[in-house]
């Protein structure tokens, strides 16, 4: 059984590689670009609740 994972690991470290610059870069942006818009989200939540005066 612990073979057996060891193997499944050793292929996909043999499958996977390392990304270039600018693929890391756009993933690194959209990541960026995701958490902001989460962010804002939250904060706009946030801000109606405190403005209608509701209590979470």
């Amino acid at each position: 059984m612990i073979n057996e994972k060891i193997k499944e690991w050793n292929r996909v470290i043999k499958l996977s590689r390392k990304p270039k610059r600018a693929e890391f870069e756009m993933i690194a942006k959209i990541t960026g670009l995701g958490m902001a818009l989460i962010g804002a989200i939250g904060f706009i939540i946030r801000m109606v609740l405190q403005v209608t005066g509701i209590n979470l």
